[in-house]
């Protein structure tokens, strides 16, 4: 498979459907109860698995990530200078390409989706995007996991509030591509027991600065 965004963002929604099945069958849980490294070892092996030319690092070090880009030695040095990008943090996951390993994407994952917590991924990764124009690190990935009704899609109360959030901080230039999976089950809670008329949704945040 070749990367394009619609080919990456399906991989991902594909490796996490597997994955919530896999987390039912051998651990008789659910994806939104596995802990998020679950999630970033079945995208990042999904990736490697299915693509040409894609590689990965976990925990991938943010100055050693800038480092190995295609991102101007300037972009880099403002980048780092950011309080909520240190230079030894770590990105969950950075897919690579070419014999190189040139970061070409960095995934997130959370599970939730207090607005709080996602509004500071969505600008770390926005930052990033904007700093890299055309290079690559353009375009990144917020990935989370979060609890819905299991009769009715709100993910479009998620976008208005997600919008609105971002305008409020002076993030409303940021290009944000939401795709949701349909309601997912079983919804458990902290005991692994069933909670009728909950389930849970996939949501992949695709960010353009």
């Amino acid at each position: 498979m070749k990367s394009s965004p619609n080919n990456r963002i399906n991989a991902i929604m594909d490796a996490l459907l597997s994955a919530h099945e896999e987390a039912q069958r051998i651990s008789y849980s659910s994806l939104h109860r596995m802990p998020e490294y679950f999630m970033t070892m079945r995208v990042a092996d999904y990736f490697a698995e299915n693509f040409v030319n894609f590689g990965y690092r976990l925990e991938a070090q943010v100055k050693r990530t800038f480092e190995a880009s295609d991102m101007n030695v300037s972009d880099i040095s403002d980048l780092l200078c950011e309080t909520d990008l240190r230079s030894d943090g770590r990105f969950d996951l950075v897919l690579h390409t070419g014999k190189k390993g040139r970061p070409a994407h960095i995934l997130e994952f959370k599970r939730g989706d207090k607005t709080s917590g996602m509004l500071s991924d969505i600008s770390r990764l926005a930052q990033i995007s904007k700093s890299a124009g055309r290079h690559s690190l353009k375009t990144n990935y917020l990935v989370l996991t979060r609890r819905c009704p299991s009769e009715k899609n709100t993910i479009d109360r998620l976008i208005q509030r997600l919008d609105t959030a971002l305008h409020e901080v002076g993030l409303g230039d940021i290009e944000v591509n939401i795709v949701s999976s349909d309601p997912q089950f079983p919804y458990l809670n902290a005991n692994r027991e069933v909670v009728p008329d909950r389930a849970f949704q996939i949501v992949i945040l695709e960010i353009q600065g």
